[in-house]
C-alpha cells in the first residue's frame, strides 16, 4: 500500500490507502457530508459507487444511502463489498455529480447489514503504475530463479500478466544480473497436472532491502505463457472474491 500525500498542511499525511492518493483540502468532512445527503435526497439520486481492493483485486458496487446519524452517513451495499469494507475499514466513493472522489472511513455492522461512512476527504486517485490486474498469492508458491549459472528458490507473493513480486531469501543471490529466468509451476483447475513455465524476466526494483528482500520483476511472455498466466490469475481472482462471500 502507498501512503497518501497531502497537497497542503493537515494531520492526515500518515494515513495509508490501497491506492496512491492526493488528499485535497478544499472542503471539510462536514461540508462533504452535507453534499452527499443532498445528492441522496434528489428525486432521482445519482449512482454512488464504493471502491476497495482486497488482496490486490478491485471490488466495486453501488451504495444505497439510507439515513444520516450524527456525523455518519449510513448506507447499504452488496455482500461482497460489505466484506471488503469490513476488512479494510475505509472506502472510496465515486459519483459523476461529485467534484472529486471521496475517501471515507467505513464501519460495517453485520447485524444490520449497514455501512456507516464518516471522516470524509476529497481525494485525487493517481494513475495506477500497473497496467493489468494483480492478485495476491494464497499459501506458499515457490519459484526457481536462474541468476546466471546459479539457481535458488523464492516465494511468489503476487502475480500479474506484466510481472510479479518475489520474496528473495537474500539480495546477494541476485548478484549484478538484470535478467533472470523464473521457473513456475501453476495449478490450473482444468488441467490434471500443474503447468510449468520458464519465463524471462527483468528485475525492475527492490521494494525492501532486508533479508528476505521483496523484488519486482517484469515478464517477457510469449503467447502461450501469457494465456496460462492469465488463466491462473482469473482462477485466483475467483478464489479471492469467494473469500469475501464466506
Amino acid at each position: 500500500m502507498l501512503q497518501a500525500i497531502v497537497d497542503q498542511g493537515g494531520g492526515m499525511d500518515r494515513q495509508q490507502y490501497e491506492n496512491q492518493l492526493h488528499l485535497l483540502t478544499t472542503e471539510d468532512s462536514g461540508a462533504i457530508l452535507t453534499l452527499l445527503v443532498e445528492l441522496s435526497q434528489r428525486p432521482k439520486p445519482p449512482r454512488i459507487q464504493l471502491h476497495n481492493y482486497y488482496k490486490e483485486v478491485p471490488v466495486a458496487a453501488s451504495a444505497e444511502i439510507l439515513y444520516l446519524f450524527e456525523d455518519s452517513l449510513c448506507c447499504r451495499t452488496n455482500e461482497t463489498q460489505s466484506r471488503a469494507i469490513e476488512l479494510s475499514r475505509h472506502t472510496i466513493l465515486k459519483c459523476p455529480e461529485l467534484p472529486h472522489d471521496i475517501y471515507a472511513e467505513a464501519r460495517y455492522n453485520p447485524e444490520s447489514g449497514e455501512v456507516a461512512l464518516s471522516g470524509f476527504s476529497y481525494v485525487e486517485v493517481l494513475p495506477e503504475r500497473r497496467n493489468s490486474i494483480r492478485v495476491k498469492i494464497g499459501g506458499l508458491l515457490f519459484v526457481d530463479v536462474e541468476a546466471g549459472p546459479d539457481r535458488f528458490r523464492a516465494k511468489l507473493k503476487d502475480l500479474s500478466l506484466g510481472g510479479c513480486a518475489l520474496e528473495v531469501p537474500d539480495k546477494a543471490l541476485l548478484g549484478n544480473f538484470t535478467y533472470f529466468y523464473l521457473n513456475m509451476s501453476l495449478a490450473l483447475a482444468n488441467r490434471p497436472a500443474p503447468v510449468t513455465l520458464r519465463v524471462l524476466s527483468r528485475l525492475l526494483r527492490y521494494e525492501s532491502e532486508g533479508s528476505p528482500c521483496r523484488c519486482i520483476f517484469l515478464f517477457e511472455l510469449d503467447r502461450g505463457s501469457e494465456n496460462l498466466v492469465g488463466m491462473f490469475i482469473a482462477q485466483r481472482q475467483g478464489e479471492i472474491i469467494r473469500e469475501l462471500k464466506v
